[in-house]
């Protein structure tokens, strides 16, 4: 029951982290339909600058943290204006230059970092390093729990934001139907704008959360992005509340290989349930089916 325990928990704070790189995926699909396939790798540039902000520089970490979400952003907002927005309007039927393009902006971001930072492994101290003199509860790290904590939060609120504002509002109208929403005075393209900037925010905190508990590394989003991607589908890409329970399944997914001592099957059972999903239910857990009139 211990190790059944540990291993759900554990699940639980690893699929945190997949929540929130999954709220990014989403949230772009949601205005443009289409994958930005450069989030891991904005995810290590966000971790990589807070390194050196903090390390490197001497700032206290939360203006570190600020600058590499500020930097985030930033980045996230050249992706769709200098490779993207030339590209015209998504067309999922001729477009595929547009995933195709953010597969190679993320190769792109991840050899400039080398070239700036190197290829040495980094490792950052812990931004908690115990709660009333206990640093690990259930055999699991304090840290850990922080992950989970924020990861929740960010997805509860940004649920409550595209639920409850004006601004979710014109979000759902632009992922809805662009042209109509333009009609009714919301501009689409500052929508799209606003979700490739909130994307690289989600990106860089994702990148702050895991940093002090593994290596700070080049390819330390590579897999990661791949399994949050794996976690909005399989809860229902372009739905906040489908990349939140997305992102849990796939923690749970992969922390399940514990019981069965074959934690080295982690990633062929995330994927293998991305392929049941897709094969059993292709819009996700809460996804809905996407309706076109013609």
């Amino acid at each position: 029951m211990e190790l059944i325990l540990q291993s759900v928990i554990s699940g639980l704070l690893q699929g945190s982290v997949y929540a929130v790189l999954a709220l990014a995926y989403s949230i772009i699909y949601m205005t443009t339909r289409t994958i930005n396939f450069a989030q891991g790798q904005q995810l290590m540039a966000g971790a990589f600058i807070y390194y050196g902000l903090w390390i490197g520089v001497g700032l206290p970490w939360p203006a570190a943290l600020l600058a590499a979400v500020a930097a985030s952003i930033l980045i996230g907002i050249l992706v769709q204006q200098t490779a993207l927005r030339p590209l015209g309007q998504f067309d999922p039927n001729t477009n595929i230059g547009w995933i195709l393009t953010t597969l190679a902006l993320g190769l792109i971001l991840q050899d400039l970092v080398r070239f700036v930072a190197g290829t040495e492994n980094r490792t950052l101290p812990k931004v908690v390093e115990s709660i009333g003199g206990r640093s690990a509860i259930s055999g699991i790290d304090i840290q850990k729990y922080l992950i989970f904590t924020v990861g929740i939060s960010l997805a509860l609120v940004l649920e409550v934001t595209h639920r409850k504002t004006k601004l979710g509002r014109a979000l759902r109208a632009t992922a809805h139907d662009r042209n109509t929403a333009a009609l009714m005075g919301i501009n689409p393209q500052f929508m799209v704008l606003y979700s490739f900037g909130l994307a690289g925010a989600l990106a860089a905190i994702a990148g702050w959360l895991i940093a002090p508990v593994t290596f700070v590394t080049l390819d330390m989003g590579t897999f990661t992005g791949l399994k949050a991607f794996a976690g909005a589908v399989v809860g229902g890409i372009g739905s906040t509340r489908g990349a939140l329970v997305g992102g849990l399944v796939v923690g749970l997914a992969e922390s399940s290989t514990v019981l069965f001592k074959a934690q080295q099957w982690g990633n062929a059972i995330v994927f293998a349930l991305l392929i049941l999903i897709l094969m059993v239910k292709p819009t996700g857990i809460l996804g809905d089916a996407l309706i076109e009139k013609v």
